[in-house]
């Protein structure tokens, strides 16, 4: 508990007098990202910030599906219709992927919550622009996009949630697997490399 209030206290959150005990400062959801961002620069690893998202955006994919309005599932299903016909035209869609995760974001009534994501795709957003280019991962996202979008236009928190997690989990793991075969993977010779070795054979 003393953790997580000191947690909160770095960030802004609440505020502890002495002999007064701990209250909730009044904030505006921009106050919260500035102490997170520089949380996060601080040195931890890609996998906390995934791991991060993880814990956030399907709570926020629940509370969405009990507070949705009826246009802003009508912009879901547009959204993603665009997304299709941009996969199947062979163009870059994150412009649409993004919109749609901001619709649920909204849709959850938590700025707060909201603030926090926003953060986190901050520091994932070329790593994940990189991971959604194949044709493959593509419709992965479209597939996932459709079960979070039947959950609440059904209105069922759980089912969002874990339909939320599971395309989390599922980018987050790929995103991983992607930077670590980049680092695997071997240099290629540049142009005065290349030059040297066809010399020697």
């Amino acid at each position: 508990m003393r953790e997580a209030l000191r947690s909160l206290e770095l960030l802004g959150v609440v505020e502890t007098r002495a002999g007064g005990g701990t209250f909730v400062r009044r904030t505006v959801p921009e106050d919260l990202a500035r102490p997170l961002s520089n949380l996060i620069a601080r040195g931890h690893t890609l996998t906390d910030v995934i791991e991060v998202r993880g814990l956030i955006e399907p709570a926020i994919a629940a509370s969405a599906a009990t507070r949705i309005h009826p246009d802003e599932l009508v912009q879901l299903r547009a959204i993603l219709t665009q997304q299709a016909e941009k996969v199947a035209a062979g163009q870059s869609y994150a412009e649409e992927d993004t919109r749609f995760h901001e619709i649920i974001g909204q849709a959850a009534r938590n700025e707060l919550l909201v603030t926090m994501l926003g953060v986190i795709w901050d520091v994932l957003r070329s790593s994940r622009e990189q991971w959604l280019q194949t044709n493959q991962r593509a419709h992965s996202s479209i597939d996932a996009h459709e079960r979070i979008l039947v959950a609440l236009d059904a209105h069922q928190p759980d089912a969002a949630r874990a339909a939320a997690a599971e395309h989390i989990r599922a980018v987050g793991e790929g995103i991983l697997k992607l930077i670590a075969d980049e680092r695997t993977a071997p240099e290629t010779p540049g142009p005065q490399a290349t030059a040297t070795v066809g010399k020697g054979a």
